[in-house]
């Protein structure tokens, strides 16, 4: 009788893997459902409240973005050990990481609470606010901090689900978010009134409701690892943070890349010109979410991979999720830019289809940068974080000062170049050295090669968008949906033979 080891034998009950085709399926229609619900709430809102007013969300926003990075790298710390625990069949390690984890979080929000509260009270210091909105602004603001707390200490929670590759739970759970928060707005905008005191009591109540989601959702997907202060082990706590320190720095140089467009707006260009870019920004950040979501299905296969040290099967399925993620940005981003005039003017009004060049500048080369997501992902499933961090801190840090300087000369304009520039620097010359360097059976040709294939589809399916809204001319929002639709679905063929290869080969 073959006799297993003593921690296989305590081995506690887990939910079964689930299946990237159905993580996929159920991911792209929960995401495609909450982009629709975004896309229909964002005129309402900035109607309702006023351009000027929604500028200051979007900064706060932003703000409360650059202090969720611990969240952010704590979480994705978490769920790689957490996998390698699992698969290893270390259960007390597992139990460890989490507690420490949860309690760690737990301790900083107590710690950061009256720095919040200081911050809530002088945030008219930090960004410009007109004066009859400086109070409502320093309530939101303190609503959004209290919000902050429950994501933050939901972050841990939600790594059972990469664990057990249940990444369609996330989509539930987020689009649930989404519905949630969407609902609180109308309801007290049309009980209470539209205002920022409003719009942050909706940002609170979707933040508990998710934190409870995600509690429910880890004890029924990781019913034996547990959560108490006797697991809490302060050599785990330096572990994550010395791991999640370099993914600390590499999300605070990624949201220099891509959450200080606003405060520079804002302080440069002014709250109205804020306003504005927050209002087209609206598109690219569902395309960054929707490139998140593609990237983030393979993550769990990539850490398992890892963990196993199955190197031919890690460097394949990586080359196949980056095709994959850049032919599916190349569809989204290629029909937008062919047709951004027409969608702004139609969306938002046609005071904003002025704005169209800028708004193609911010999603136009997102097709390389969010195409090669997937490789951050193998990176952090090695471990191998510290140089790019410090190369996005660098980068980013850089991408505010190009921002100031052309924006100063260039408007809204000056600062979508500034990204465009400095990311696609990044991610074309740094991220597939890098990647070739520390991924063995990774060639910088082949990489490179993937990159060329996703600009080159991106363009055509550009073309394809162009010329449908031209022989069309849609002045409706039916006749614009048709025409994106059709533009989605002849692009969507003309570059399913590449996918298609690529998931029956990997290459």
């Amino acid at each position: 009788m073959t006799v297993l080891p003593a921690e296989e034998q305590r081995r506690p009950l887990l939910a079964p893997r689930g299946k990237t085709l159905w993580n996929a399926l159920v991911r792209f229609g929960t995401q495609f459902i909450a982009i629709l619900v975004n896309l229909l709430a964002t005129p309402y809102i900035v109607r309702k409240l006023g351009v000027e007013s929604f500028g200051v969300v979007g900064a706060i926003n932003v703000m409360l973005n650059f202090m969720s990075i611990v969240t952010i790298s704590f979480t994705s710390t978490v769920g790689r050990n957490l996998t390698f625990a699992v698969e290893r069949l270390k259960f007390e390690e597992a139990n460890k990481e989490l507690s420490t984890a949860v309690y760690g979080l737990v301790c900083l929000c107590v710690i950061a609470f009256l720095p919040f509260c200081a911050l809530s009270i002088f945030i008219d210091r930090l960004i410009i606010i007109p004066p009859q909105m400086v109070f409502d602004a320093r309530i939101l603001s303190f609503l959004a901090f209290l919000a902050f707390g429950f994501t933050t200490i939901s972050g841990p929670l939600g790594a059972a689900m990469f664990v057990r590759n249940r990444l369609d739970l996330f989509g539930g759970a987020s689009l649930a978010r989404t519905i949630i928060f969407i609902a609180c707005i109308v309801a007290l905008f049309s009980v209470v009134g539209a205002n920022l005191k409003t719009y942050g009591a909706s940002l609170l109540a979707a933040s508990v409701a998710l934190f409870y989601i995600y509690v429910r959702i880890h004890r029924h997907l990781l019913p034996g690892i547990e959560i108490s202060r006797r697991w809490f082990d302060r050599t785990i706590l330096q572990g994550i943070m010395s791991l999640g320190g370099w993914l600390t720095v590499n999300q605070i140089g990624a949201l220099l890349f891509l959450q200080t467009d606003l405060l520079v707006a804002n302080r440069v260009l002014g709250p109205t010109a804020a306003g504005q870019l927050a209002a087209i920004s609206v598109i690219s950040l569902q395309f960054r979410a929707l490139g998140g979501l593609v990237s983030s299905l393979f993550g769990p296969n990539q850490a398992a991979f890892a963990a196993r040290r199955d190197l031919p099967a890690f460097s394949a399925y990586l080359f196949r999720s980056i095709r994959l993620t850049t032919l599916f940005m190349a569809v989204l981003v290629g029909v937008f830019c062919g047709s951004a005039g027409e969608v702004l003017s139609i969306w938002l009004g046609r005071e904003f289809s002025s704005l169209a060049p800028v708004a193609i500048v911010l999603t136009g080369y997102l097709v390389i940068t969010l195409g090669v997501m997937p490789s951050w992902n193998a990176i952090l499933a090695i471990g191998k974080v510290k140089v790019p961090a410090i190369v996005t801190l660098v980068m980013g840090c850089g991408n505010v000062v190009l921002g100031i300087i052309l924006a100063r000369k260039m408007g809204l304009m000056g600062i979508a170049l500034a990204g465009c520039l400095m990311l696609s620097l990044r991610n074309i010359l740094f991220t597939p050295w890098y990647v070739s360097r520390v991924c063995s059976g990774i060639g910088l040709g082949a990489f490179l090669r993937e990159l060329i294939i996703g600009l080159a589809a991106g363009c055509m399916v550009y073309l394809v968008s162009a010329l449908t809204v031209t022989l069309v001319r849609p002045d409706s929002l039916i006749k614009l949906a048709l025409c994106l639709l059709v533009a989605s679905g002849v692009g969507g063929l003309l570059l399913l033979p590449f996918g298609l290869r690529s998931l029956k080969t990997g290459t």
